[in-house]
């Protein structure tokens, strides 16, 4: 059941970066994040997770819908799996509940950056840096898509599935269109994959001791 959207959003600061469609395993201890869950249970509302960090909280998230319910500890602590949503950005934040709330804008895509057959190539491009770094990363990485269909939300899949700093993530999650997104995760993949081939070779010297036949 698709969940409504509040007119404050419960949030979740976390030093994590969620992207839509992307799985969110949580554990919930804090006595304000327990009251949250459980009245998103309740009213079947979604809730929005935040990148924090440095003393500081990003203005552009994503909302999470709880999808599974793993544990429910004696204590009240929780464990579940949430899963993103759609992009948000804040346009002021709520403190009067025990828990952060905002008022905020469900960000869509701009779309006509390029054409069809363009933006399809940058797909393509994107994702076969991404077979490169996987591999060098000894990640799997997902099949070739087949159809214009898989290439939608290419760029979340992607990146939801690669070790890449949260500063990356949130730059690709505040792109305002696909396109976009893949280019910059094609462009740090770009730079990615030079430094793993180095660091590669590195590893392959200090095993051999500095003696290469």
């Amino acid at each position: 059941m698709q969940s409504t959207m509040p007119d404050y959003l419960p949030l979740f600061p976390l030093e994590v970066v969620l992207f839509p469609e992307m799985l969110l395993p949580l554990h919930v201890f804090e006595e304000r994040y327990k009251e949250m869950i459980a009245e998103c249970q309740q009213g079947n509302s979604p809730f929005g997770v935040l990148y924090s960090h440095d003393e500081r909280i990003e203005t552009i998230g994503c909302t999470a819908e709880i999808s599974q319910l793993i544990k429910r500890y004696s204590d009240g602590r929780i464990d579940l799996v949430a899963v993103g949503r759609k992009r948000f950005q804040v346009s002021f934040f709520d403190s009067e509940r025990a828990y952060l709330r905002a008022s905020v804008e469900l960000l869509p895509d701009w779309v006509g950056e390029r054409d069809r057959e363009a933006s399809e190539k940058l797909a393509r491009q994107t994702l076969d840096l991404y077979a490169q770094a996987s591999k060098l990363m000894g990640q799997n990485h997902p099949e070739e898509p087949s159809s214009e269909s898989s290439l939608r939300g290419l760029s979340f899949k992607l990146a939801s599935s690669l070790h890449l700093q949260n500063q990356i993530r949130q730059r690709i999650l505040e792109a305002r269109s696909e396109d976009r997104r893949l280019e910059v995760l094609a462009e740090h993949l770009s730079a990615l994959i030079p430094q793993l081939i180095e660091r590669q070779k590195s590893a392959k010297l200090a095993g051999s001791n500095g003696h290469l036949h």
